[in-house]
Formats: structure tokens, C-alpha cells, sequence
């Protein structure tokens, strides 16, 4: 922690992830991995971390950008303002696509983490990861219940014996992913390995984003998907009910083990010739 002052307060500013109070992550996950970056994000990133309440900031910033101040006190405070984004940078140049460590102990026994770039995550692993990530930054569901069934989902055993000479092995070193499983081990991680849980959210997150931005699916070319759904996971959940419907990856619980990427491009690809279609008949519907 850093210790900062202002207005002749003394403040307690994170400097990295894991300093953060839990009850504050939600909302700073939120900011900066949900809302669009903007002046404003950054101004309730900083009041957020520093836990002031929204009038107290508001009143704040009107103290130290009154049009009653000179133009010189302004600029002061402008000037301090930047400083203080700039210590807690770290929350978006810091890596969060990289692995913090290569697995959690829980209870003697290694859950691996999920690899980078999502390399043998399965569409049914990300569309309940994604539910859980969202239901706990909005807190749908008050405290950490759904940080815990997040990691759960995310950190897993490694399989038992000579796995890797299978031929039909998936790349994936942990366990093959079951969600009654997950909500069990659950229970293990309840009120315990804040630091590692709150490690495992953020490089989820950042993966998500960095993996959202590979692919061309949505029309505004955001990294994330434009329209709000009407629940968490609204747009996977719709997805993987059509693809089974259509038997492109065979069945629900086949389409659930389709390794994410091969889903994704093919819903790209498929995207792209819906588009070339529409586009087509316009333009015959002109000629």
C-alpha cells in the first residue's frame, strides 16, 4: 500500500491486486472491464479505490475545481489528479492475460489454473465461468459465493494417470470440467484464498477481453458484446443452445466440450456469410 494525502487526509492506495479490499472489487471490476473507458470511468475508479462515497467525491471535486479557485489552483489540482491515476496504472498495464502462478493448493491438492489465451477451455467451461464472473462483479448474489463457484469452475485437479499418451486427450491438463463437481469444491474455497481467488477473477477477466478482441462477432467491433443482456451469459447461452439444435458440434453436452476457440470461429465464419447473404439481396432488391 501506498500512502497518499489529500485534502489532508491520509489514504491507504493499493499497488497491486491483491491489496485491494474484496468489498470494493466488484465495482472496480465493473469500471474497467464492463463500462467503456471514459473521463468519468477513471474519475469513479479512483473514488472507488480510495472508498469515498459518490457525494463525498462529488463534493470534492467541486472543492478542488470551483470556479471560485484560480486558474492556477485548477491546474495544481488537475496536475494531482493525473499523478493519482498514474500510481494505479497497474490496474490496466499489468499483464492479466499472463497466469499470476500455475496453481492453487487447496487443502494439499494443486488446482491448475486455466492456461493462456483460453488454449483448451471448453464453451461450456466459458459460458459458466462468464455467468459466475458477471454475477459476482454485479453482485447478483451478495458476498463471495459467486467468486468462489467462479474459480472452482476455472482451477481444477490435474487428471490422474498417464493422460497425455491418450489419443483422445484434449490438451487440457486438468480435469475434464463438471459443474455439480465445481459447485462442490466450491465449499472448500469459502472464506479462504481471498489474495489467490481475486488473482484467478482479474486474469479471467483480462483474458476475456483479450479473447473477445480476436474475433469479429459483434457489429460495433467492441471486445465485448454491444447489446445488454437480460441475464449474465445471455449471448453464450442463446449460442450454444442454436449450435446443439443444429448439431454443429453434435449434441448440448458435445457442444459444451467443443473446445471455445473452434466454437468462436466458427460463429465468426458463420457471422461473415450471413452478411455476404443480407448484403446480396439488397443488392438484388436494388437492381
Amino acid at each position: 500500500m501506498k500512502v497518499i494525502s489529500i485534502n489532508g487526509r491520509a489514504f491507504q492506495l493499493p499497488e497491486s491486486w491483491t491489496e485491494v479490499p474484496a468489498e470494493r472489487l466488484p465495482e472496480l471490476l465493473r469500471l474497467l472491464f464492463v463500462l467503456p473507458e471514459s473521463g468519468s470511468t477513471y474519475h469513479e475508479l479512483l473514488r472507488v479505490l480510495l472508498g469515498y462515497s459518490p457525494k463525498a467525491w462529488r463534493k470534492l471535486m467541486q472543492r478542488f475545481f470551483s470556479p471560485e479557485r484560480s486558474e492556477a489552483q485548477r491546474q495544481a489540482s488537475a496536475q494531482a489528479l493525473a499523478e493519482l491515476l498514474r500510481l494505479v496504472g497497474w490496474m490496466r498495464s499489468d499483464d492479466l492475460t499472463a497466469a499470476p502462478f500455475p496453481h492453487l493448493v487447496v487443502d494439499g491438492t494443486p488446482w491448475l489454473l486455466f492456461e493462456e489465451g483460453f488454449a483448451t477451455m471448453t464453451y461450456g467451461e466459458l459460458a459458466d465461468a462468464y455467468i459466475h464472473a458477471q454475477a459476482f462483479v454485479k453482485q447478483l448474489v451478495e458476498g463471495e459465493e459467486r467468486l468462489d463457484r467462479l474459480v472452482a469452475t476455472l482451477c481444477r485437479p490435474e487428471r490422474a494417470g498417464a493422460y497425455q499418451q491418450d489419443p483422445a486427450w484434449n490438451g487440457d491438463r486438468r480435469q475434464d470440467y463438471n459443474e455439480h463437481q465445481a459447485r462442490h469444491r466450491a465449499a472448500q474455497l469459502r472464506g479462504r484464498y481471498v489474495p489467490e481467488k481475486i488473482l484467478v477473477l482479474v486474469y479471467f477477466m483480462g483474458s476475456l477481453k483479450d479473447f473477445y478482441a480476436h474475433f469479429d462477432l459483434w457489429d460495433d467491433d467492441e471486445s465485448a458484446p454491444p447489446r445488454p443482456e437480460d441475464y449474465p451469459g445471455q449471448n453464450l447461452l442463446k449460442n450454444q443452445h442454436l449450435l446443439a439444435e443444429k448439431q454443429i458440434f453434435g449434441s448440448m453436452p458435445a457442444t459444451r466440450q467443443a473446445n471455445v476457440h473452434e466454437v468462436f470461429q466458427f460463429l465468426e465464419e458463420h457471422r461473415k456469410d450471413v452478411k455476404e447473404e443480407n448484403q446480396r439481396r439488397q443488392a438484388q432488391a436494388q437492381d
